[in-house]
């Protein structure tokens, strides 16, 4: 089968336009992504169960896709990346820190921190 030149035209307009369609859809699709995946809370200090020796430790961590960010109940502030870093005092025993954090769509994540508080600072 042999095109003429015009239907060859037509062919190769469709073919650009179909591509050009694939890739505006892709595109859209990546950027959207992550909204689909919700908030998420990443917590890098301290380590989920260490025993701390002092009195006060620095919690750091990222928060990524959020709108506000919460630890045990209180609303903390991140920059422009979502890292965070509070000081907070430790108590002897187990202490729990909560992070909530909830994003432009009123969907939550949750993040809990444990402890373990020296019983001589």
């Amino acid at each position: 089968m042999t095109f003429t030149r015009t239907e060859f035209a037509k062919s190769v307009r469709m073919s650009v336009l179909i591509i050009v369609i694939v890739i505006i859809v892709g595109y859209a699709a990546f950027r959207s992504l992550p909204y689909v995946r919700g908030p998420q809370i990443i917590l890098f200090q301290p380590i989920n169960g260490s025993t701390i020796a002092s009195t006060t430790i620095t919690v750091v961590g990222r928060a990524l896709r959020i709108n506000s960010l919460t630890m045990n109940d209180n609303p903390i502030e991140t920059d422009e990346s979502g890292n965070f870093k509070e000081t907070l005092v430790v108590f002897p025993g187990v202490n729990v820190i909560s992070f909530n954090a909830t994003d432009q769509f009123k969907r939550t994540a949750r993040a809990e921190l444990r402890v373990f508080g020296s019983e001589t600072f």
